[in-house]
């Protein structure tokens, strides 16, 4: 069955944070204050311990890329119980788990049938119970902070990606990729004052005047002086279309100002554009929900500023950890008229897409280079595979991350998120980006940051040759030896080096050089 066709402007948000799953739940209840017997199936409400143990044992075992053991991780998140009060042990035998503070057997529980979430969720919810009958530490502890320990003890026998973020945490995640309500500042802390250092444009910050520098004494006549960072954000935030009231103080002067704003709709900004003489020079730092779109907007802005003199661009994505798997394959269809961006492939039926690029983009007729290193991972790895193995554009830098992971989201009945590895990110050749990552056209590994070995390098060749590509291609996964040795052909770093701009500088502005080179790229990218 050939894979499946999804333009990139309806790809399932699949990737790196994607697929969020919505369960509309409440809060589960506080600390109980003593033991009692487990809820039956029928009482696992969303207004359970129980049912939260249900969700997370539900979806790991239907989502997660390899079968689960349900006992390994009921037993390995009941024991990272003791990191709330080390008196606490599991010990587990056969079909039977025990819990004991100290020396004393709290509880002994039988273990249900493999498949049976339920009776596993009774089970969980009632040891719990039991150790909370038990240790007057574990009783007097909120659930959500038992929560977090039990499935970060559960979640470590899984892969390094699958984790489990708290409300807070979640919240957190939430906003860096989706936006929250605030008014478009970043600030700074300093003498216990709140600094203004970086104003959006086009926020409601921007709009009342705020200026870099300027300290922000008061939101709503309360005091901002000596608060954490943290409740200071708190304060800034809001629903969207509140007013808000800040008292500013602008130096040198003394003179507080007071300022009136509405709360807007704020995306963290991921795409910088600077103009280079004749070259664009974008960097991207991560993949939010509008990546895409303020690329585009670069691009279109490039093209006005340079005009028809322009050589070329320069794609920066070094020190990128990644985002949302729609707008790598946006980005990525950018600058391709067409062919394979990324395939994914896992456990479940609907891991399983492969995302196709489409003609008529911006950015098909500018030449691109690409600079990657060590903290290049994810998202980033798609783009930076789909424009090599495309023969769209040079790769320059050092060997990617190689997290080729996909996870998907499961939104928890306490506003927590259960992000859960279910597929593999594979590139167009059909490599695994897992534990490999991309290698670059130009390797700077070990070269320092001398501008001028780096262009000797460029003059002198110094490309990866088309047999390694093949041997790239070609890697067993199942040997990690085989895969550090490859990997050791071009060391991650996670440097930012001038010699590597350097060289996209020099290429882009070579127009022969640069044909050869990116020629080269694309018989390279026939090898298997």
């Amino acid at each position: 069955m050939a894979p499946r066709r999804v333009h990139p402007r309806r790809a399932s948000r699949i990737g790196a944070l994607v697929a969020t799953l919505v369960v509309f739940a409440t809060a589960c209840a506080g600390p109980r204050e003593a033991a009692r017997p487990a809820p039956t199936p029928a009482q696992a409400t969303a207004t359970t311990p129980a049912y939260f143990y249900q969700r997370a044992y539900e979806e790991l075992s239907s989502r997660y890329i390899q079968p689960v053991d349900l006992s390994v991780l009921a037993a390995a998140g009941l024991s990272n119980l003791n990191k709330i009060d080390t008196r606490l042990a599991v010990k587990q035998s056969g079909t039977r788990i025990d819990i004991y503070e100290g020396e004393t057997l709290a509880g002994g529980f039988d273990l249900p049938r493999r498949d049976d979430m339920q009776r596993w969720a009774a089970v969980t919810a009632q040891a719990v119970d039991a150790a909370r009958g038990a240790s007057s530490v574990l009783r007097d502890t909120p659930n959500d902070r038992v929560f977090r320990a039990f499935m970060d003890g559960s979640l470590s026998k899984l892969d390094a990606y699958t984790r489990y973020d708290d409300p807070d945490r979640a919240r957190e995640s939430r906003a860096v990729r989706d936006g929250f309500g605030g008014i478009g500042v970043t600030v700074g802390f300093e003498n216990g004052e709140t600094r203004v250092d970086i104003v959006s444009p086009e926020t409601p910050a921007a709009r009342a005047g705020l200026r870099v520098g300027d300290r922000l004494v008061a939101v709503d006549g309360r005091s901002l002086l000596g608060l954490a960072e943290r409740d200071v954000i708190a304060r800034l935030r809001g629903p969207v279309g509140t007013e808000l009231r800040l008292d500013v103080r602008r130096p040198p002067s003394e003179r507080t100002i007071e300022m009136r704003l509405l709360r807007g709709h704020i995306v963290p900004p991921t795409v910088t554009y600077r103009r280079d003489g004749d070259l664009a020079y974008v960097k991207v730092s991560g993949f939010n929900q509008r990546t895409t779109e303020a690329l585009t907007d670069a691009i279109r802005r490039a093209k006005v500023d340079i005009k028809p003199a322009m050589r070329g661009m320069i794609l920066d994505l070094r020190g990128n950890l990644g985002g949302l798997l729609d707008q790598a394959v946006g980005v990525s269809d950018l600058f391709l008229a067409g062919g394979t961006i990324v395939s994914t492939r896992g456990r479940h039926r609907a891991s399983h897409q492969s995302m196709t690029a489409q003609p008529g983009d911006i950015g098909e007729d500018i030449p691109l280079v690409v600079l990657v290193n060590g903290q290049s991972a994810s998202a980033s790895e798609i783009v930076a595979a789909a424009l090599q193995d495309n023969g769209r554009a040079i790769v320059v830098g050092t060997t990617s991350f190689g997290k080729g992971s996909v996870q998907t989201l499961v939104q928890m009945p306490n506003d927590g998120e259960l992000v859960i590895t279910w597929a593999r990110f594979h590139a167009p050749s059909g490599y695994p980006l897992a534990d490999l990552g991309v290698i670059p056209a130009y390797c700077t590994s070990g070269r320092g940051d001398s501008v001028a070995e780096a262009l000797a390098a460029v003059r002198n060749g110094g490309l990866t040759d088309a047999a390694t590509m093949g041997r790239w291609r070609a890697a067993d996964h199942a040997n990690m030896a085989g895969l550090k040795s490859l990997r050791d052909i071009c060391p991650p770093d996670n440097a930012s080096r001038d010699g590597e701009i350097a060289i996209a500088t020099a290429l882009l502005r070579d127009a022969a050089m640069f044909s050869r080179t990116l020629q080269s790229v694309q018989q390279a990218a026939q090898v298997r």
